[in-house]
């Protein structure tokens, strides 16, 4: 009989709109401004002018992306402090590069799929130092495709698997809770790499930190892989199974179906490696079809190299 893990999934969704490993991360990309820009300042000192001017005149060298989860992750900080009209404020503040049309930092590349037998090395690399919770970390991903903020709210229960959306943002319109199912053989294996992750008490960062360091060893040529790699890599496995763009938005945990566009590259999808799939009684008309002319394809796999 299948172990299981059961959640108290009440308790889970938070008011909160992020789960905890998420508030960290946020938190400490906002320790890390406050060093970096306003060094010498006590954090007692920080008014809405100082943080949100230093945040204006370092926008040209950042993505927009990461400009607005900066802005996010100052906010919350803020809020966190007690500063709530500071926080009002940060939360206020447009990004100039995009309102005044400026030049944006150019997207850095980053490595979007593994291959099998490299895959395996990188979690026997980790298992022979001792991370068994980071190689558990990296089976969970591979298998579910949930984001690493997402793994500690995973739970099982007979053959459906229960994923606790890490993105709840925008009114409710980002970021999705999801059912998936599963056969019994797979969903044993999720149980393990889960028991495994749980084994011991690690902050994301540090399991981050170690899977990178890991990386660095086993792909010694080119950009290591991250774990936001396998996502992608699960992306593409996606596109390659043949499952339709609301099926493909509901498995990775968006709320519209034109984001499972950024993930992975249909040609170095394996559907053979996918195993998962919506439960039978998921609600998908909680996804938004805002794709632009797209249309089904017959199923391709395409092993990836090196």
């Amino acid at each position: 009989m299948l172990k299981v893990y059961e959640m108290d999934r009440a308790q889970n969704k938070k008011k909160t709109s992020m789960n905890i490993d998420t508030q960290n991360a946020y938190r400490s990309l906002a320790t890390h401004f406050y060093a970096t820009h306003l060094p010498g300042i006590p954090l007692s000192e920080l008014n809405e002018f100082s943080i949100i001017g230093e945040l204006l005149r370092a926008a040209p060298g950042y993505r927009p992306d990461y400009f607005r989860r900066l802005r996010n992750a100052l906010a919350l900080d803020q809020k966190l402090r007690g500063h709530f009209w500071i926080a009002q404020e940060i939360n206020r503040t447009l990004n100039p590069v995009t309102v005044m049309g400026l030049p944006r930092k150019r997207k850095q590349a980053r490595r979007q799929r593994v291959s099998d037998d490299d895959f395996a090395r990188w979690v026997t690399t980790l298992l022979a130092k001792g991370l068994v919770v980071e190689a558990g970390a990296l089976m969970l991903i591979s298998m579910t495709g949930a984001r690493p903020s997402e793994l500690s709210g995973i739970s099982i229960e007979g053959t459906r698997i229960h994923v606790l959306g890490a993105k709840h943002s925008h009114g409710g319109l980002r970021g999705a809770d999801r059912v998936l199912e599963a056969d019994e053989d797979f969903c044993q294996l999720v149980c393990n790499a889960l028991e495994a992750f749980r084994s011991r008490v690690r902050t994301l960062d540090s399991i981050r930190m170690a899977i990178h360091e890991a990386a660095k060893e086993v792909f010694s040529r080119g950009k290591p892989p991250s774990m936001y790699t396998l996502r992608h890599q699960f992306g593409a496995n996606l596109k390659a199974s043949g499952m339709s763009r609301v099926e493909m938005a509901y498995v990775m945990g968006h709320q519209a179906t034109d984001s499972i566009g950024r993930y992975g590259d249909k040609r170095f999808g394996r559907s053979e490696a996918l195993k998962i799939r919506p439960a039978t009684d998921a609600d998908l008309t909680q996804v938004r079809e805002t794709h632009a002319g797209y249309r089904s394809a017959p199923a391709v796999s395409v092993r990836a190299d090196r």
